[in-house]
């Protein structure tokens, strides 16, 4: 039988591995960080979760995000719209930082998902598992939906001192995005390995993710 493994990565030690209960933690004997944690989630339910949350992505790109008023003057704006006034403003940078952080990180972190749950869901193997897994995790560290909401929400309260300043349901829908995307990774990527080292055949464990 062959032996489980995994790697701290925080200080490289090598641990033997095996499935939490949803409740447990796992932590390096050496450094003691957080190395997995259970996942109450099986794949159907994490797959459900996975699709509402695209749509959702989906919706808050396509509606306003704030809705301003100021003398008689009314403005929204969805948040593709503000970026790309923001590159025409010549804040470049900062433009195709807030596209990629909230807006393709966050929808390649989904689809990818979908990738590794689809095929698992009908019960067979997924197609390059070992590269979407790997992949997966070095995305979710660009992903900063959580960001743009608290960035959102201060700039309301502050112009609200110069205008009447609402949240659009772009902003609900990216609240939505945010809360769905915690659920999802809670437990890590550690929990999909077990399915998918039984569907295919020699497959190997990946250490790092």
């Amino acid at each position: 039988m062959q032996q489980r493994l995994i790697v701290c990565e925080q200080c490289d030690a090598v641990h033997r591995w095996r499935d939490l209960a949803s409740s447990e933690v796992a932590r390096c004997s050496r450094c003691g960080a957080v190395m997995a944690r259970g996942h109450k989630l099986g794949v159907q339910a994490l797959l459900a979760l996975t699709v509402a949350a695209l749509l959702l992505l989906l919706i808050a790109n396509l509606t306003p995000m704030a809705e301003l008023r100021m003398r008689g003057l009314h403005s929204d704006a969805t948040l593709p719209s503000a970026i790309h006034a923001t590159w025409l403003l010549g804040e470049r940078l900062v433009a195709l930082t807030a596209a990629f952080t909230a807006i393709i990180a966050p929808a390649l972190l989904l689809l990818l998902r979908l990738v590794v749950l689809v095929p698992l869901a009908r019960g067979r193997a997924p197609e390059f598992v070992a590269w979407s897994l790997r992949l997966l995790h070095e995305i979710s560290r660009w992903s900063m939906v959580e960001v743009l909401m608290v960035a959102a929400a201060v700039s309301i309260v502050r112009i609200a001192a110069m205008a009447q300043a609402f949240p659009g349901p772009g902003m609900f829908a990216f609240g939505g995005v945010a809360l769905l995307l915690a659920a999802l990774e809670s437990g890590g990527l550690k929990h999909l390995w077990p399915a998918t080292e039984d569907s295919v055949p020699g497959f190997t464990r990946a250490t790092g993710s």
